[in-house]
């Protein structure tokens, strides 16, 4: 069996998705939003990506509702990605749930995402060109 590679991902303000669709096309995986869709079958010799924003210092409900909702294979290779205004401290946190799932997480990667909080004057040219191509070779350095 062919091994696939999925990105699934969390965007509300759409920051998030930007990276996600960077690092999907450098590794010709599959995408897959969990606000709208169920995380996927991943088998034991596929990649999994998960990102998200960060929300009070945590990823979404909706990436928690969906990591609780489906096995992993035990020793999945997996890689944590976010964006963030303040802090990624989400990141920690999808590493410890992907662990204790049994996934080997192997990676991460962060960038700033444009602040709505702030109506968008903070770090409103992000995630910039730059941060994309750095998510790509992030990408592609996890797949191998």
């Amino acid at each position: 069996m062919a091994r696939k590679v999925y990105v699934v991902y969390a965007s509300l303000t759409g920051n998030t998705r930007k990276v996600a669709k960077a690092i999907g096309e450098a590794v010709g995986a599959t995408l897959v939003d969990v606000r709208r869709d169920p995380l996927p079958e991943v088998g034991p010799e596929d990649v999994i990506f998960v990102g998200d924003g960060v929300y009070g210092a945590r990823p979404s409900r909706a990436m928690f509702r969906a990591l609780q909702a489906r096995a992993l294979p035990q020793g999945v290779k997996a890689a944590v990605f976010g964006t963030y205004g303040g802090k990624p401290r989400q990141l920690a946190v999808l590493e410890k749930i992907l662990q204790e799932k049994g996934a080997q997480v192997v990676d991460r990667f962060a960038c700033p995402g444009r602040d709505w909080f702030l109506l968008g004057l903070a770090l409103r040219k992000h995630p910039s060109e730059e941060d994309l191509k750095a998510a790509r070779e992030f990408a592609k350095k996890v797949v191998g």
